[in-house]
């Protein structure tokens, strides 16, 4: 299912080995508006006034939208860690939607930060991601497990790092065996 919501962010042969997203916390945050002011009272109103109920039904309507608004763009504010580096998704609003990529070779160092009593006991915490050179961050607010992120994250460079030192062994053979070998018909014309 992830690699369908997130194929737009992703180039040609690009995989989503892992998501992290904001704490559930987050979530729940955002989505208490809706519930109280809108799906709440419709419902309740709806036991007790009933004859009221295409008005009730709108507005429940708008409920529905604005908890399913809420919950897109908790969904969407995510880091994708693939294959090949680190894609960090901003979602606010319906229009409003941004994208930073930080490849593997790219990345500088990445940190997170655990501070205070709930989100010590709710492993929940700030995630930084620094780029080479560029003094560019991609940042995580609130991240769930940021720990078990930020090995994941070194897990999957440490395999891109590994697959590119191959690759680029494999094509430094190849042009020296190109080498050697127009330099011994070279010799051998001679």
């Amino acid at each position: 299912m992830k690699h369908v919501l997130y194929r737009r962010h992703l180039d040609e042969g690009e995989e989503v080995c892992d998501v992290a997203y904001r704490h559930w916390l987050v979530l729940k945050k955002k989505l208490w508006k809706p519930f109280t002011f809108c799906l709440l009272p419709s419902v309740v109103l709806f036991v007790f006034v009933p004859f009221t109920w295409p008005v009730l039904l709108i507005w429940f309507g708008v409920g529905v939208f604005w908890y399913a608004l809420k919950f897109f763009e908790w969904y969407f504010d995510c880091l994708l860690i693939t294959n090949v580096g680190i894609i960090d998704i901003e979602r606010r609003g319906i229009f409003d939607n941004t994208s930073k990529r930080i490849e593997y070779h790219m990345i500088d160092g990445v940190s997170y930060t655990i501070a205070g009593f709930l989100p010590t006991v709710l492993n929940y915490g700030d995630l930084v991601i620094d780029k080479l050179g560029a003094g560019m961050q991609i940042n995580l607010k609130d991240c769930g497990n940021p720990r078990r992120v930020d090995r994941s994250i070194m897990k999957h460079q440490e395999r891109f790092v590994k697959s590119k030192s191959f690759t680029d062994h494999e094509a430094l053979k190849g042009m020296l065996a190109e080498m050697i070998a127009n330099h011994a018909q070279n010799k051998q014309n001679n």
